[in-house]
């Protein structure tokens, strides 16, 4: 009695460890799609842990699940009414495959399979799977529900469900359906950008009025207002590319390209906000007796642009997968180098800056420093 006793609380312990084995993988995968069908959209957000997406990229790894699962749930749907009670609990191999066939892409045969594999005593979809799922679907698409099944009935299915068959194949990397998608989307983005520019420049146009400030000509409004346009277009794209279901590698360079083009945007954009805000310190500069406003307020100025140049330096790098922590250690001992060669220099530069900014004297005074003395005509940066 003991013994089974004992049995009974191993297979209890067992069978409520998700990961144990594939039934209990399949059973809480389709429990938690179930949900989803319900209208429980939040349970998708934890369908990653049913998959061995890995091999992907960090940045779309969840995305790339959900597009997984809801393909993966479509194609279940038309095979069968699954029993997970046939699905194995305990398994000797890596790998057991629930279904595995050859189907015909673009004029070839393709295998595909719903397979799951077994990594550090944890089993989850594999990579196979997720990897073919997208063209399992596409060659069963067409096939009725199994009777009993509740259908998957999101937005996304249906334009699937009554799309032309000629928008599931696949021309140069994508399908047909999903290159008008990324055309409509750029054409949206588009219009978008246009809107964001014109709301930038109204604003700093309504700013620099308030405060008497002249305004921008039509030059420099274009320098500041088109990188926003960037960045509102980049951005845009980078949110709605998702619904377009694409595959990792497609998905991965859209996504880098759409960062790369937001951080040099917005680098840009902080470049040529210096200027404007310059125009403010400006009209200080000029308002005010104090002749070392008109030597500050370039040094500021300068000095924010050397700044923003800088961290957009680094903000680039990182976006193009640039190992900057490395560069930055190698730039250090760089410049501690420099700054002992130049050491000088640099104590003559934050001298005058010093001066700059205690004020201890004005031009036109009389002063004396050390065995020489005069009257103050120009203060500068050495």
């Amino acid at each position: 009695m003991k013994i089974k006793n004992l049995f009974n609380l191993i297979l209890f312990i067992f069978s409520i460890n998700t990961f144990a084995s594939p039934r209990n993988v399949f059973n809480e995968y389709l429990k938690t799609m179930s949900a989803y069908k319900k209208g429980e959209l939040q349970s998708l957000d934890k369908v990653q842990q049913y998959f061995w997406v890995d091999h992907l990229p960090e940045a779309i790894r969840l995305q790339m699940a959900k597009e997984k699962a809801l393909t993966l749930i479509q194609v279940l749907d038309r095979i069968e009414r699954i029993d997970v009670n046939k699905i194995p609990r305990a398994i000797d191999k890596k790998i057991w495959i629930y279904k595995k066939r050859d189907v015909l892409e673009n004029g070839k045969l393709t295998p595909v399979e719903i397979s799951l594999e077994k990594r550090l005593d944890e089993w989850k979809f594999s990579k196979n799977t997720v990897d073919t799922i997208s063209i399992y679907f596409q060659s069963i698409k067409n096939a009725p529900l199994v009777k009993g099944v509740v259908e998957l009935n999101d937005w996304k299915s249906k334009i699937k469900k009554y799309a032309p068959n000629w928008m599931g194949n696949k021309n140069f990397i994508l399908m047909n359906g999903q290159w008008v998608g990324l055309f409509i989307l750029i054409f949206i983005g588009l219009i978008v950008e246009r809107f964001g520019r014109f709301y930038l420049a109204s604003f700093v146009f309504k700013m620099l009025k308030r405060y008497e400030l002249h305004a921008l000509d039509e030059k420099k409004e274009k320098r500041l207002t088109f990188p926003f346009g960037m960045m509102t277009l980049s951005g845009f794209i980078s949110l709605s590319v998702h619904v377009l279901e694409l595959e990792a590698n497609a998905l991965s360079i859209i996504l880098r390209g759409a960062n790369i083009i937001f951080t040099v945007a917005t680098v840009g954009l902080a470049h040529h906000l210096v200027d404007v805000v310059s125009l403010y310190f400006e009209k200080l500069a000029r308002d005010s007796d104090n002749k070392f406003d008109d030597i500050l307020v370039p040094l500021i100025k300068k000095t924010g642009k050397f700044f923003v140049i800088s961290v957009g330096i680094i903000a680039i790098g990182d976006s193009l997968s640039l190992d900057m922590k490395g560069i930055l250690t190698g730039l250090g001992i760089g410049g501690l180098a420099f700054a002992l060669a130049a050491k000088d220099t640099l104590s003559n530069l934050f001298g005058s800056l010093t001066v700059l900014l205690d004020r201890p004297f004005r031009i036109g005074d009389w002063v004396t420093i050390g065995d020489i003395e005069g009257i103050v005509e120009e203060v500068g940066l050495r």
